[in-house]
């Protein structure tokens, strides 16, 4: 059966996925569509609605069986081609790798859709308030640089002796934050040497080739043409509201430049 991944070369979420179909070698086909603005009527609309209720990306289609949540997705692969394992061996360790890859999806993918949303769409006028948020921003990477420098303490890989799931959530959070000014500090001598093996490893070098492609063509441009609906989820939400952006989410609403998920 055909394996078919409907996803958004910006979507960390995405990335993750697809570095894991890369690292396993499994074939799979790329949909390539964008949340914010596709609708009724688009041409893939209709396949992907079916495959997620949110209308998110990523969402697998194997089969007749369809799919949507990166983790549930990761899960997924795993269960069916457990060849190369993503998880390593022992309770304790599968979850010291499940939280990492936690810290990602939710804590590291919000700071990162903060500094997008001030930096990339500009939500915030330049001024103090963009300021101290992106220094708050920088402050809560940091922190979390902490944690993963500990975590690598012990082991060359966040998920354990070898590359995995939690290291493909993490790396393009990573390569996220330094586009924005914040790469690990020299305080995370190990957490920097794991970020710059990330990169050597073949699943990230064909994920950041369809990064490149993606940037290198008019999406990206056309993404800061006219308003954009970007759709809210809590971790992201918490985020604005306790980072100084009350009045963002306020105006983004009231200029339906926001929006949060109509299902159900």
């Amino acid at each position: 059966m055909s394996l078919t991944l409907y996803e958004h070369p910006l979507s960390p979420y995405a990335r993750k996925v697809k570095i894991v179909l890369y690292e396993k070698g499994i074939p799979f086909e790329r949909v390539y569509v964008a949340p914010m603005t596709i609708k009724e009527g688009d041409a893939a609309f209709s396949d992907f609605a079916r495959s997620g209720p949110r209308l998110e990306v990523p969402c697998l289609v194997d089969g007749d069986f369809r799919l949507f949540d990166s983790t549930i997705i990761v899960d997924y692969i795993d269960d069916k081609w457990p060849e190369r394992p993503m998880l390593p061996v022992g309770a304790q360790d599968r979850a010291r790798a499940r939280m990492v890859e936690e810290i990602a999806d939710t804590i590291l993918d919000a700071i990162n859709w903060g500094l997008m949303e001030i930096r990339f769409f500009r939500r915030v006028a330049k001024g103090p308030q963009a300021d101290a948020m992106i220094a708050r921003a920088g402050a809560q990477l940091a922190a979390v640089w902490d944690r993963l420098e500990a975590d690598l303490a012990e082991r060359p890989w966040l998920s354990g002796s070898a590359f995995g799931r939690a290291d493909a959530a993490v790396t393009v959070s990573v390569q996220a934050s330094a586009l924005y000014g914040f790469s690990p500090l020299d305080r995370h001598p190990r957490f920097r040497e794991w970020a710059a093996r990330c990169l050597e490893v073949e699943s990230v070098k064909r994920d950041q080739g369809d990064l490149a492609t993606f940037t290198a063509g008019d999406a990206v441009r056309a993404m800061r043409v006219g308003p954009i609906r970007r759709q809210y989820r809590d971790h992201r939400l918490e985020w604005m509201m306790k980072t100084g952006g009350l009045d963002v989410v306020l105006k983004g609403l009231e200029q339906g430049t926001i929006h949060f998920v109509a299902w159900p």
